[in-house]
Protein backbone atom coordinates (compact mmCIF):
# COMPACT_ATOMS: atom_id res chain seq x y z
CA UNK A 1 0.00 0.00 0.00
CA UNK A 2 2.67 2.64 1.17
CA UNK A 3 5.03 1.85 -2.34
CA UNK A 4 1.43 2.21 -4.19
CA UNK A 5 0.73 5.48 -2.69
CA UNK A 6 4.59 6.37 -3.20
CA UNK A 7 4.44 6.13 -6.87
CA UNK A 8 0.86 7.55 -7.15
CA UNK A 9 2.72 10.62 -5.65
CA UNK A 10 6.01 10.64 -7.85
CA UNK A 11 3.55 9.61 -10.88
CA UNK A 12 1.67 12.74 -10.00
CA UNK A 13 4.81 14.93 -9.46
CA UNK A 14 5.97 13.75 -13.21
CA UNK A 15 3.01 14.26 -14.66
CA UNK A 16 2.45 18.31 -13.23
CA UNK A 17 6.48 19.06 -14.37
CA UNK A 18 5.61 17.67 -17.93
CA UNK A 19 2.69 19.69 -18.16
CA UNK A 20 4.13 23.07 -16.60
CA UNK A 21 7.51 22.70 -18.90
CA UNK A 22 5.38 22.16 -22.04
CA UNK A 23 3.11 24.58 -21.12
CA UNK A 24 0.51 22.56 -21.40
CA UNK A 25 -1.11 25.20 -18.21
CA UNK A 26 -3.31 27.34 -19.65
CA UNK A 27 -3.08 31.24 -18.43
CA UNK A 28 -5.77 32.06 -16.26
CA UNK A 29 -6.98 35.88 -15.46
CA UNK A 30 -5.46 35.17 -12.07
CA UNK A 31 -2.10 33.91 -12.62
CA UNK A 32 -1.75 36.37 -15.42
CA UNK A 33 -2.24 39.66 -12.82
CA UNK A 34 -0.06 37.62 -10.18
CA UNK A 35 2.64 37.31 -12.63
CA UNK A 36 2.20 41.03 -13.40
CA UNK A 37 2.12 41.72 -9.58
CA UNK A 38 5.24 40.51 -9.39
CA UNK A 39 6.99 41.77 -12.03
CA UNK A 40 5.54 45.45 -10.57
CA UNK A 41 7.52 44.91 -7.64
CA UNK A 42 10.66 44.32 -9.16
CA UNK A 43 13.12 46.94 -8.52
CA UNK A 44 13.21 49.01 -11.51
CA UNK A 45 16.80 46.97 -12.70
CA UNK A 46 15.71 43.71 -11.83
CA UNK A 47 12.07 45.41 -13.95
CA UNK A 48 14.75 46.06 -17.23
CA UNK A 49 16.63 42.86 -16.99
CA UNK A 50 13.52 40.29 -16.93
CA UNK A 51 12.33 39.22 -20.24
CA UNK A 52 9.60 40.18 -22.45
CA UNK A 53 7.47 37.78 -22.41
CA UNK A 54 3.71 37.46 -23.34
CA UNK A 55 1.03 38.65 -22.74
CA UNK A 56 2.52 41.63 -21.43
CA UNK A 57 2.61 44.93 -23.46
CA UNK A 58 6.51 45.62 -22.53
CA UNK A 59 6.33 49.00 -24.64
CA UNK A 60 7.07 52.39 -23.41
CA UNK A 61 8.13 55.72 -24.01
CA UNK A 62 10.33 56.49 -21.74
CA UNK A 63 9.58 59.22 -19.64
CA UNK A 64 7.08 60.26 -22.35
CA UNK A 65 7.40 64.28 -21.43
CA UNK A 66 10.01 64.57 -19.15
CA UNK A 67 14.01 63.93 -20.45
CA UNK A 68 14.48 60.15 -18.99
CA UNK A 69 18.20 60.57 -17.77
CA UNK A 70 19.00 58.54 -14.91
CA UNK A 71 14.78 57.69 -14.66
CA UNK A 72 14.44 55.65 -17.44
CA UNK A 73 14.06 51.97 -15.89
CA UNK A 74 12.00 53.86 -13.12
CA UNK A 75 9.83 55.13 -16.07
CA UNK A 76 9.84 52.10 -18.51
CA UNK A 77 8.14 50.15 -15.23
CA UNK A 78 5.67 52.80 -14.97
CA UNK A 79 4.58 52.44 -18.41
CA UNK A 80 4.43 48.88 -18.35
CA UNK A 81 1.96 49.22 -15.27
CA UNK A 82 -0.45 52.17 -17.00
CA UNK A 83 0.10 49.98 -20.31
CA UNK A 84 -1.23 46.71 -18.33
CA UNK A 85 -3.69 47.53 -15.32
CA UNK A 86 -5.24 50.49 -17.16
CA UNK A 87 -8.10 50.92 -19.62
CA UNK A 88 -6.10 51.66 -22.51
CA UNK A 89 -3.97 48.36 -22.38
CA UNK A 90 -5.56 44.57 -24.24
CA UNK A 91 -5.60 43.04 -20.69
CA UNK A 92 -6.90 45.69 -18.51
CA UNK A 93 -5.80 44.17 -15.14
CA UNK A 94 -7.38 46.73 -13.24
CA UNK A 95 -8.18 50.59 -13.94
CA UNK A 96 -8.98 51.32 -10.14
CA UNK A 97 -7.66 54.61 -8.29
CA UNK A 98 -5.82 52.25 -5.42
CA UNK A 99 -3.97 50.18 -8.35
CA UNK A 100 -2.86 53.58 -10.26
CA UNK A 101 -1.68 54.70 -6.61
CA UNK A 102 0.25 51.38 -6.14
CA UNK A 103 1.93 51.87 -9.50
CA UNK A 104 2.37 55.57 -8.84
CA UNK A 105 4.03 55.00 -5.60
CA UNK A 106 6.42 52.30 -6.78
CA UNK A 107 7.57 54.59 -9.15
CA UNK A 108 8.02 57.54 -7.17
CA UNK A 109 10.55 55.00 -4.89
CA UNK A 110 12.05 54.12 -7.74
CA UNK A 111 13.08 57.15 -9.06
CA UNK A 112 14.06 57.59 -5.42
CA UNK A 113 16.58 55.08 -5.52
CA UNK A 114 17.86 56.17 -8.78
CA UNK A 115 18.93 59.38 -7.43
CA UNK A 116 19.90 58.02 -4.05
CA UNK A 117 22.28 55.46 -6.16
CA UNK A 118 23.52 58.01 -8.86
CA UNK A 119 24.48 61.40 -6.83
CA UNK A 120 26.35 61.72 -3.67
CA UNK A 121 24.29 63.73 -1.12
CA UNK A 122 24.23 67.59 -1.81
CA UNK A 123 23.11 69.55 -4.51
CA UNK A 124 22.75 67.23 -7.19
CA UNK A 125 21.03 64.53 -4.96
CA UNK A 126 18.70 67.25 -3.81
CA UNK A 127 18.02 68.22 -7.32
CA UNK A 128 17.12 64.87 -8.54
CA UNK A 129 15.18 63.93 -5.61
CA UNK A 130 13.13 67.47 -6.78
CA UNK A 131 12.61 66.33 -9.88
CA UNK A 132 11.27 62.95 -8.54
CA UNK A 133 8.72 64.57 -6.26
CA UNK A 134 7.72 67.12 -9.16
CA UNK A 135 6.96 64.31 -11.50
CA UNK A 136 5.07 62.09 -8.39
CA UNK A 137 3.16 65.19 -7.66
CA UNK A 138 1.90 65.61 -11.00
CA UNK A 139 1.25 62.57 -11.82
CA UNK A 140 -1.28 62.66 -7.90
CA UNK A 141 -2.66 65.56 -9.33
CA UNK A 142 -4.33 63.78 -12.64
CA UNK A 143 -1.48 64.74 -15.41
CA UNK A 144 -1.26 61.20 -16.43
CA UNK A 145 -4.91 60.08 -15.74
CA UNK A 146 -6.04 60.02 -19.17
CA UNK A 147 -2.86 57.49 -20.03
CA UNK A 148 -4.71 55.02 -17.07
CA UNK A 149 -8.59 55.71 -16.83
Amino acid sequence: MRVRNALSKTLLAATACVALTAGAVPATAQNVRGEADRIMNLNRIDFINHPHTAPFDWSNDGCTWWPDGIFFEACAQHDFGYRNYGNHGALKLSATPEVKAWIDEHFWHQMRASCLEHHRPGGAQNLCLGEAKLMYDGLRAGVADGAFY
